[in-house]
């Protein structure tokens, strides 16, 4: 059974150049215009007994519903998928068009407890904002920016090994039988957008909600375990500190980074 990496994401947040950087070559064209992608349609390239999937983003309004189409193929192919959803900060905060495609894509497959990764740069309030939606995961990982590629198109670097890692070894895959996947319904996508948008904006701004978020997350079975297996060795401190410590996720939520650092390094030194 061959095995499929379905990138789902929207315009210029680097799916194209994750696949090239993955496969090591210029496979796929890269590069974004005034808020539209490069990529326009649905494209595959086969690399070491691997399929790696480029789809277009749902919130290219010029190209929507071409997008849909092109993820709902990408969906019913042959093989087990590792599905991953390309999410990017705008001045410190989470799009809702993100969470959107999310909700949406997931929407369309008819499948219990679908397992899918996201890629990030930032922690606590990343975790806690993309989980805010209908769907949750701890499969987050966090990709730094590359400098070399800035503003460059069609180039290709070796990914840091905890990245690669994660996208080949820790995500998780599952068999999507076609005949489960419903094509991607565009209706309420614009609908979708605008509930998030004020439910991110609600818990951006209300330190309380952020906080009771957080405490949710860290009741689901698992959901830390999992965290703290993919984030790294630090971050596995302050989320441990965050399961054992409540007062610490009002450090968190407040931004008090300063108390946080004091915090981590107490636990630390209690625990050497």
């Amino acid at each position: 059974m061959r095995d499929n990496y379905l990138f789902i994401g929207n315009p210029g947040t680097g799916k194209s150049t994750l696949v090239n950087c993955l496969v090591g070559e210029h496979a796929l064209d890269t590069g974004i215009s005034y808020g539209t992608g490069m990529t326009k349609d649905f494209q595959q390239i086969t690399h070491q007994d691997a399929v790696y999937m480029d789809t277009p983003g749902l919130a290219d309004r010029q190209i929507e519903r071409r997008a849909a189409d092109a993820i709902t193929t990408a969906l019913r192919q042959t093989g087990s998928y590792k599905i991953f959803f390309i999410v990017r900060l705008q001045y410190g905060r989470v799009q809702s068009e993100d969470l959107a495609t999310i909700e949406t894509v997931l929407d369309s497959i008819d499948m219990k407890d679908i397992p899918f990764a996201i890629k990030e740069e930032e922690f606590f309030e990343v975790i806690t904002l993309i989980n805010s939606s209908k769907y949750k995961t701890p499969y987050i990982t966090f990709i730094p920016t590359l400098e070399c590629l800035d503003e460059k198109d069609n180039q290709c670097v070796k990914l840091p090994t905890d990245v690669e890692t994660f996208l080949r070894l820790e995500a998780q895959s599952t068999v999507v039988p076609h005949e489960r996947v419903d094509n991607i319904q565009l209706g309420d996508f614009k609908r979708l957008t605008d509930d998030l948008r004020e439910q991110l904006q609600d818990l951006q701004n209300d330190n309380a909600a952020l906080r009771q978020q957080m405490e949710e997350l860290l009741k689901k079975p698992r959901f830390v375990d999992v965290l703290v297996k993919v984030v790294g060795v630090t971050q596995s401190a302050v989320i441990k500190i965050l399961k054992t410590e409540p007062g610490f996720i009002d450090l968190v939520s407040s931004g008090d980074y300063v108390g946080m650092v004091s915090a981590l390094i107490r636990s630390l030194v209690g625990h050497m």
